[in-house]
């Protein structure tokens, strides 16, 4: 950083004010000035445009935490640092929703303080970076498959936990599915698994864990040997900040072969990251409206937010037997090639719904034949598709997977 990073202080307490005033000066930052809750706090933000905002929090929350949505809508590029009397974890979990980045108890000390404010400053200069594409994505061992769908309904986490299963069961590489769906989002469920432990607690322990304890966190499907990291609440969720996610990625890419990530059906943040993340994304649309057109307008978003689309494989799904639009329709509509086309076979959700991948159940049906042979060419293996071999990708060093081969 350029310069010593300046501090606002916004705190009802006066008193409280003072001794955030004397940590901030023992921290060796700049302070930028202080002030009070509500429109008070808003026109010296404005004003001063700090690096960053310490926000006392304190009984009742209802004051500081709308301070802190305000400051975060008017500065949404400023770190929002919390401190407060209290630790109670509904506290915290409200704060974090509210927009702060990190959460420190009183009374602040030096120390901390300034590495919690250089933390969140360095994650926020990594992320105009990497929207900027002028920051690599760290490197990794294992190959990140990210599966995505602009629209809900589209079949994506049906398809995301079938592929993960069965590149698990095509060789004996090893193989983790992440649930980063923060909706209601249930690849556990999907795939009749109990965990005990879910992505908020590795990324909490994210910093004092190595490969070797990542088996503490995921619960083992049978039948496949897939490893599979669930996700947690909604309110959980709201805690979680990207660059913790983006942790635990990075640690399991360290000890996975293959790391596919479920996403949620709209272009959201932590979508954002898988996707700015992946080696691949598998992009699930229907031949429907509907889902073609969120497709198109989430392909403009990714444009407008300089993430490389080079990655991007359309998967098309069709989900009712009257989905027959022929596939260059689809790819007129998206102007891109279609990639993969999966059949209707109605035993897909029914497995879904009762913890059984038709890949396991139905192996021979047409469906699960294509979802099979859509993980052997992610995989890198060769299928026989009709009067041409589909060859397996190549992973380039940078992350982006060079095309499919084809023999005739």
């Amino acid at each position: 950083m350029a310069k010593t990073p300046a501090a606002l202080i916004v705190d009802g307490d006066v008193q409280a004010r003072f001794e955030t005033k004397q940590a901030v000066k023992a921290s060796g930052l700049t302070l930028a000035g202080e002030c009070g809750y509500g429109m008070e706090a808003v026109s010296a933000a404005s004003e001063l445009r700090p690096e960053v905002v310490l926000i006392g929090v304190g009984e009742p929350l209802e004051r500081p935490l709308q301070t802190a949505e305000s400051l975060q809508s008017l500065l949404p590029d400023t770190p929002i640092i919390v401190y407060s009397d209290s630790k109670d974890i509904e506290t915290i979990r409200k704060a974090m929703m509210a927009g702060a980045r990190d959460f420190l108890t009183k009374p602040l000390r030096a120390g901390p303080l300034k590495a919690s404010v250089l933390a969140a400053l360095e994650a926020e200069e990594k992320k105009k970076l990497r929207q900027l594409g002028q920051l690599p994505a760290a490197p990794t061992a294992g190959t990140i498959i990210t599966v995505f769908g602009a629209k809900g309904g589209v079949g994506k986490s049906t398809i995301s936990s079938n592929l993960a299963v069965a590149l698990a069961r095509l060789e004996s590489s090893s193989v983790c599915i992440v649930d980063l769906d923060n909706g209601f989002g249930d690849i556990a469920g999907m795939l009749d698994v109990k965990p005990e432990r879910t992505i908020a607690d590795m990324a909490r322990d994210a910093d004092q864990i190595d490969r070797d304890d990542i088996s503490r966190y995921v619960a083992r499907h049978a039948l496949s040997e897939l490893d599979v990291l669930a996700g947690c609440s909604v309110l959980e969720w709201r805690s979680l900040a990207p660059e913790q996610v983006r942790r635990v990625i990075e640690l399991l890419a360290t000890a996975y072969d293959k790391v596919v990530l479920d996403t949620s059906g709209m272009l959201n943040e932590l979508a954002e990251l898988a996707v700015d993340m992946a080696t691949m994304i598998l992009w699930v649309t229907t031949s429907e409206f509907a889902s073609v057109n969120d497709s198109i307008h989430a392909f403009r978003a990714l444009g407008h937010l300089n993430y490389s689309q080079e990655r991007i494989r359309i998967v098309m799904n069709a989900i009712s037997p009257d989905d027959v639009i022929r596939p260059s329709i689809l790819q007129d509509a998206l102007r891109r090639e279609l990639f993969w086309s999966i059949p209707y076979d109605k035993r897909v959700r029914q497995g879904t719904h009762l913890g059984q991948p038709i890949v396991i159940t139905a192996p021979q049906s047409s469906a699960a034949k294509s979802l099979i042979d859509l993980a052997t060419v992610v995989a890198g293996g060769h299928v026989d598709s009709g009067r041409k071999v589909l060859g397996g990708f190549k992973w380039r060093p940078t992350g982006a997977p060079a095309a499919a081969t084809e023999a005739p």
